[in-house]
C-alpha cells in the first residue's frame, strides 16, 4: 500500500497576474509543508477568469480581451517554468489554469498545465467552451498522463457536464481526474444555489460511475455581477466526498492509497456484482453518442434506430428525374 496526500485550493483570483502567481506559490508552499504530493489550482488561476457579465460589444469586453492578449503566455512559458521549479523543489505535481497564447497572440486558449518534478508534463485546452467567445478558442485534444502516484486526466470547468469526456479518460486507464474550474453561482445564497449544487452532484456522479478520484479546485469570493461557488473538493472512487471547503480561501487535503482505492472500487464494491462498471459497458449500443451526422444537411441521425443504436441505413438513390433536375 502506497499512501499519498492530495490537495486542491480555493483561491480568490483577480485580473492581476503578478498577484495571482504569488498566491499560487503561497499555496504550493503551504501544501508542501503539509506533505502534499499532488496539488490542483483553479481555472485561469494565473490571469483570472473572463467575466461573463459583459454583453457582446461592451467596452469592458474589449478591455478584458486586450488584457488576455497582453498577459497570455505560451506553454511552456515563464510562469509554467516558475511553478515547475517549485514542483521540482518539493517533489510535487501541480496543475494550474492559465490563458495560453497561440498563433502569435491571435488565438488564445483556456488551458491547464501540469508540472512535476521533471518539469512540464502536459497541457490541456478546454474542449467544451462555446460560451467563452470571443476570448478563447476550444481545445481539441486530451490524453492521460502517467505520474508515479497514478494516471491522471485533466478537465476544465464546463467539461464536467459532459460525462463522455470523463468516461473517455477512464477508458484510457485514468485513476484520477484533475479539474480546474471557475464555477460561479446563479445567486448569492450559497446554501441554496442551483448551479453550485449541480457541481457537487456532477462531481460525485462522475467519480462513482468511473470508479476514479475527482479533485476540484475552484475560485472563491464575490464579483460585481456574481459570486464564485468555492466548493473545492476531493471525491473518492466510490463517489464519497472525503474533503471539502465551502467559500473560504485555503486547501482541502486528503491522504489515501490512491491506486488501491481505485482497485477496490472496481473489484470489491461495484454495484450489483464485484466487477467494474467500465467492464460492464455495451459500447455496441452507444453509436449515437459519437454520431455527428446532424451537422450536415440531409444527414440526420435516425430518431428511432433500427435494430441497434449504431445502425445506419443505406442512403436510397434519388429518382432519375430528381437527379437530372427534371
Amino acid at each position: 500500500m502506497s499512501v499519498s496526500k492530495i490537495a486542491a485550493a480555493n483561491l480568490l483570483i483577480t485580473h492581476d497576474k503578478k498577484r495571482n502567481l504569488a498566491k499560487m506559490l503561497e499555496m504550493v508552499e503551504e501544501a508542501a509543508a503539509a506533505g502534499v504530493r499532488l496539488l490542483v489550482l483553479p481555472e485561469m488561476a494565473l490571469q483570472g477568469y473572463a467575466d461573463s457579465a459583459y454583453q457582446y460589444g461592451d467596452a469592458n469586453m474589449t478591455r478584458l480581451k486586450r488584457y488576455f492578449v497582453r498577459e497570455a503566455e505560451p506553454i511552456p512559458g515563464p510562469s509554467t517554468e516558475i511553478l515547475a521549479e517549485a514542483a521540482r523543489r518539493h517533489g510535487m505535481f501541480i496543475q494550474f489554469g492559465l490563458a495560453e497564447r497561440g498563433l502569435h497572440g491571435n488565438v488564445l486558449f483556456n488551458a491547464a498545465a501540469l508540472v512535476g518534478p521533471t518539469g512540464l508534463l502536459g497541457n490541456y485546452r478546454k474542449i467544451h467552451n462555446l460560451f467563452e467567445y470571443p476570448y478563447f478558442a476550444p481545445g481539441e485534444d486530451y490524453s492521460t498522463i502517467d505520474t508515479h502516484l497514478c494516471r491522471v486526466g485533466t478537465i476544465i470547468c464546463h467539461d464536467l457536464w459532459f460525462p463522455e469526456l470523463l468516461r473517455s479518460y477512464a477508458l484510457q486507464g485514468a485513476d484520477m481526474i484533475l479539474m480546474s474550474t471557475a464555477w460561479p453561482m446563479t445567486g448569492r445564497d450559497r446554501g441554496n444555489d442551483q448551479l453550485g449544487s449541480a457541481m457537487d452532484l456532477l462531481a460525485r456522479s462522475n467519480a462513482v460511475c468511473n470508479h476514479s478520484w475527482l479533485i476540484i479546485s475552484n475560485h472563491c469570493g464575490k464579483r460585481d455581477a456574481f459570486d464564485y461557488y468555492g466548493g473545492s473538493q476531493i471525491v473518492d472512487p466510490f463517489g464519497k466526498v472525503v474533503a471539502y471547503l465551502a467559500d473560504d480561501e485555503g486547501l482541502v487535503i486528503h491522504e489515501a492509497d490512491i491506486k488501491g482505492e481505485v482497485e477496490r472500487a472496481r473489484t470489491d464494491n461495484a454495484p450489483g456484482v464485484s466487477s467494474s462498471l467500465i467492464g460492464e459497458r455495451r459500447p455496441e449500443h452507444y453509436g449515437l453518442l459519437a454520431d455527428i451526422s446532424y451537422r450536415h444537411i440531409g444527414k440526420v441521425a435516425p430518431v428511432l434506430p433500427i435494430g441497434r443504436a449504431d445502425h445506419k441505413t443505406a442512403e436510397q438513390p434519388l429518382p432519375m428525374r430528381m437527379r437530372s433536375g427534371k
